[in-house]
């Protein structure tokens, strides 16, 4: 019976590593595709204010700050009693009973006890969280709502239902149940809010520097002239590109050449596609890299690796034996702040 779900985003994200494995072994990272210069392969074209068309970065407001910390909250605490000297109100997380009958006959999956509904999420059908809103606990409503054309289930697309529910509390966001989150530094509702707040702003911000990154990206592929490609790396990449192929058409319980049909490309193709575009890439921004000066100084790679394990919940010796090596961190950040150099130097003509 559910419209959609707003869920509850992982907090402890995973970064996007890009590997460089190409460049010049000059003091900001190794590789294993051999020494090279990435000048003798790449003659840089102008990298900087380059016109790019990618949405800015998604904003929170307030009301959406309080739905996700609840919903976070609540993903892992289970209130058993709460508020009952006051009517329901918007943004109010409560524990109901319901049941949803067509044409007087309860239908599948209409029915529930306990359940938590957050009320303004949008999780439910339109009609239900409002006709919950001033509804005191212990109280009993009948909804008389309609699902919506397209609905998923057939049988109740664009059919009038009626919804029984009883509203038994308001579960109520407690100090001392937040200590048992786990979360490094979050002992309170107060700081729960502020620790997604930053989160969504942090995913946020990620997601568009990856969108404006990868534009950037194409752009220079474009005013940049490129020697013959060096195989080795070519061949690392196309490798690499096919064991994640691999996994993810396993997911589907099928293997790599049906999964890449299923987006009408050729499989041998797609990895050729893949591994040209991806060293060109490396290329570009070891180049840039180079020609900048930019480099991970021992120094800057320890506080990165303790920045990240701590972002991840473990060890910087965890993330290096269940990750990559210290030296594939150090040119994957160089990676990342050479595509942020580049972001940061272009013109968003979306902003």
């Amino acid at each position: 019976m559910k419209k959609r779900w707003i869920g509850v985003f992982a907090l402890t994200m995973s970064a996007v590593l890009l590997c460089g494995c190409g460049g010049k072994k000059n003091g900001s990272g190794g590789n294993s595709s051999g020494e090279f210069q990435a000048s003798d392969y790449v003659t840089l074209g102008e990298y900087k204010g380059l016109e790019i068309d990618v949405m800015p970065a998604e904003t929170y407001d307030d009301e959406e700050i309080d739905i996700q910390t609840k919903q976070f909250y609540f993903n892992y605490v289970d209130e058993q009693e709460g508020i009952t000297d006051r009517p329901v109100e918007l943004l109010d997380m409560t524990n109901i009973d319901y049941e949803g009958k067509k044409d007087g006959v309860p239908f599948e999956g209409g029915t529930a006890k306990g359940a938590l509904l957050l009320i303004g999420s949008g999780q439910f059908i339109a009609g239900f969280e409002d006709g919950l809103v001033g509804v005191m606990p212990g109280e009993t409503v009948d909804l008389n709502l309609k699902f919506p054309e397209g609905y998923d289930d057939g049988e109740l697309s664009g059919k009038e239902v009626v919804f029984t529910v009883t509203v038994n509390f308001i579960p109520e966001m407690k100090d001392a149940k937040v200590e048992t989150l786990g979360i490094p530094d979050v002992k309170t509702v107060e700081q729960l809010r502020k620790y997604v707040k930053d989160s969504l702003d942090s995913r946020a911000q990620s997601e568009y520097l990856s969108a404006a990154g990868d534009a950037v990206l194409v752009r220079l592929t474009e005013v940049c002239t490129f020697a013959e490609l060096p195989e080795e790396l070519l061949r690392e990449n196309r490798e690499a590109y096919a064991s994640w192929l691999d996994q993810m058409a396993a997911n589907y319980g099928m293997d790599a050449e049906s999964y890449v049909k299923m987006y009408n490309l050729d499989y041998e193709s797609a990895l050729d596609g893949y591994a040209e575009q991806y060293t060109k890439e490396i290329l570009i921004v070891r180049a840039i890299a180079d020609k900048e000066g930019m480099n991970i100084s021992d120094e800057d790679l320890d506080a990165r690796l303790e920045s990240f394990a701590k972002t991840s919940g473990i060890t910087v010796d965890e993330l290096l034996v269940n990750g990559l090596t210290r030296e594939e961190y150090r040119e994957s950040f160089l990676y990342e702040d050479v595509l942020n150099y580049l972001v940061e130097n272009a013109v968003n003509t979306a902003a």
